[in-house]
């Protein structure tokens, strides 16, 4: 034969029981206390009995109701003091059991409707912390691809940024050579000037000058790569967007030239100052300025023109800045509309459709819309609006 299996009760069945043992105890001294003067003592037993289905639960309730009924027939019905009962007793105690587990019941069932609520509510709140936790994630694997969209970009630039960083560095070293010539000792038989005379200090201050100038330059370039390609946490400040459209164009200037397109520029001085971070909004104008460019690829060399547009949008119900990039190019068909921020979709060959969905996901985290028209000519234009931010005054 097998062993039977211990029945464990945990500390806090336990402590229902006895919560609805003391419960009963207290209310039946009470009770008799009562009785003494006249008073029914049904109120306190149901009390006692609610009480303990409360704090322990149905089954130290139905403890409670148990004994509050032998404790309700020993001492308060005739006969006292016998579990016998008198059939005139009979009804009051029926009244009294159909209390009791009416009581219990509605007990019972606020105390699970009670526990089944903080359950809920425990649920809720792992699944907002597991919501945030995702959302966290989510924006850290968008910050991370968009890190990988610029770094991209920054391939696609590298004959531009080469060509951006060698012209200074070439006039820096043939500014030096110069240099070292006005340095270079003059022939015995001038019997003037020399190496040191005012004429040459004069010409190697000026050559000295525009190394440092043609230096600058160089680390221009080089700090407006390193910030569009480092990883960095988003830091929003108040922008000049005529800044941005700078700096932009100023990286995409060689390509422009190579691939024979003309960019043109119509910045408003009005145009309103926004709150954003600067990286990804040259990201996403430098994306609009490619795709611009490679919409223009089949088209002949003396119309591929981009204009940059910025301006009030007098659109917006609020202050806004609006931003156009305008091409020549193929144009754009109304299916492809529809789908032209999907990510993973583009009409390029070798394009990976991720450029226009992340722009897109950047503007809108700056309170912004990003969307696309066709031209009334040939080609299409993008349109980036956002509200204006802080003091906008000139």
């Amino acid at each position: 034969m097998g062993k039977a299996k211990a029945v464990r009760t945990s500390p806090r069945a336990m402590l229902g029981y006895a919560v609805g043992l003391l419960s009963v105890s207290a209310t039946l001294l009470i009770a008799r206390l009562q009785f003494n003067l006249q008073a029914a003592p049904v109120s306190l037993f149901l009390c006692a009995i609610m009480f303990t289905a409360w704090i322990g639960g149905l089954k130290a309730g139905v403890l409670a109701t148990v004994l509050s009924l032998l404790s309700f027939k020993y001492y308060f019905l005739a006969p006292v003091h016998s579990l016998a009962v008198d059939s005139a007793e009979i009804p009051r105690l029926v009244v009294f059991a159909l209390a009791a587990v009416f009581v219990l019941a509605i007990t019972g069932a606020q105390k699970r409707s009670e526990e089944k609520l903080r359950q809920t509510a425990r649920e809720l709140q792992t699944n907002i912390e597991d919501l945030n936790r995702t959302q966290h994630e989510l924006h850290k694997a968008q910050a991370e691809l968009a890190h990988m969209t610029r770094v991209t970009t920054m391939g696609e630039l590298t004959a531009s940024i080469a060509h951006e960083v060698n012209q200074p560095l070439t006039a820096v070293v043939n500014n030096a050579n110069a240099c070292i010539s006005l340095l270079e000792p003059a022939p015995s038989h001038s019997g003037e000037g020399g190496p040191h005379g005012a004429s040459n200090l004069e010409d190697i201050r000026e050559a000295l000058g525009e190394i440092r100038d043609d230096a600058e330059r160089a680390s221009a370039v080089v700090g407006r790569v390193r910030r569009l390609a480092k990883r960095a946490p988003v830091e929003k400040s108040l922008l000049d967007l005529k800044d941005v459209v700078k700096d932009v164009l100023a990286l995409a200037r060689y390509e422009s030239v190579a691939r024979r397109v003309t960019i043109r520029t119509d910045l408003s001085q009005e145009l309103p100052r926004v709150s954003g971070d600067r990286v990804q909004l040259q990201q996403v104008l430098l994306n609009l300025l490619m795709n611009g460019m490679d919409a223009m690829n089949s088209i002949p060399e003396e119309k591929r023109f981009l204009l940059v547009l910025g301006k009030h949008d007098a659109t917006a119900g609020t202050p806004a800045a609006l931003l156009c990039v305008q091409d020549a190019g193929i144009g754009l068909k109304a299916e492809e509309m529809d789908r032209l921020f999907e990510a993973f979709y583009t009409t390029k060959p070798h394009g990976m459709g991720m450029g226009l969905a992340i722009s897109r996901s950047i503007i809108e985290a700056h309170g912004g819309r990003l969307w696309a028209e066709p031209n009334s000519g040939p080609g299409a234009t993008f349109l980036i609006s956002l509200p204006a931010g802080g003091d906008n005054k000139p």
